[in-house]
């Protein structure tokens, strides 16, 4: 099995048939350090380990908690930047949200601004790219953009992987495990280092009773 030593988003690489993500490597990657406090006491998977297969475990009688595919969505048009703010500022995201991932006074500024340049986006701070960052999380929280699916709520992504932090929230569960599915977009870490498309859309499902197999 493959640990993840960096960024817990690894093991999702095509070529790594089944990785691990230990109950403590979720602090150890500097760069995602404060996004990843979102896994903190209170989640219900804390100190557990995250096992990542691309076929189904046979030793694991209970099957896997989500599977996560490639899917061909196309979203509606993007909410803009007071959308964004009034899906921060309801009671929903403020209770859940972590205060160290609020902090972003910490990072150098040097460093956000490379990371602006990296990322080809001219004409923004990073405490404005910050907001869509925290909108997007909010919408897995208590979701305003939607699609509905045999009467089932499906959030999914409000921006292009550009403008997304910490996908491997959504892809693992950690944010928006009450919904049965949702349609996630990779951040630019899950693109840089598991190879995963930028801007299309993945679905994260949670089988049912039924399901058997990874038969995709």
């Amino acid at each position: 099995m493959h640990e993840a030593r960096k960024a817990v988003c690894v093991p999702l690489a095509r070529n790594i048939e089944i990785g691990f993500v230990p109950g403590d490597g979720w602090s150890k990657y500097a760069l995602c350090r404060r996004q990843l406090t979102w896994f903190h006491p209170e989640c219900p998977y804390y100190g557990q380990i995250l096992v990542i297969s691309s076929r189904r475990i046979e030793a694991i009688d209970t099957g896997p908690s989500v599977v996560i595919r490639e899917c061909r969505f196309r979203r509606p048009e993007l909410p803009d930047r007071t959308a964004q703010l009034r899906l921060i500022d309801r009671k929903s995201y403020q209770q859940a949200r972590p205060e160290a991932w609020e902090d972003i006074s910490d990072e150098d500024p040097e460093v956000q601004e490379r990371w602006l340049n990296i990322m080809g986006l001219r004409g923004i701070t990073y405490g404005e790219l910050f907001i869509t960052h925290c909108a997007n999380h909010a919408n897995f929280i208590e979701p305003v953009h939607f699609l509905r699916e045999e009467n089932q709520t499906v959030p999914y992504s409000i921006a292009k992987t550009t403008h997304i932090c910490s996908a491997c929230l959504e892809f693992f569960n950690i944010i928006g495990s009450q919904f049965q599915k949702k349609l996630v977009v990779p951040c630019p870490g899950a693109v840089l280092f598991a190879g995963m498309a930028p801007n299309r859309y993945y679905e994260v499902a949670q089988p049912d009773e039924s399901f058997r197999s990874f038969a995709d």
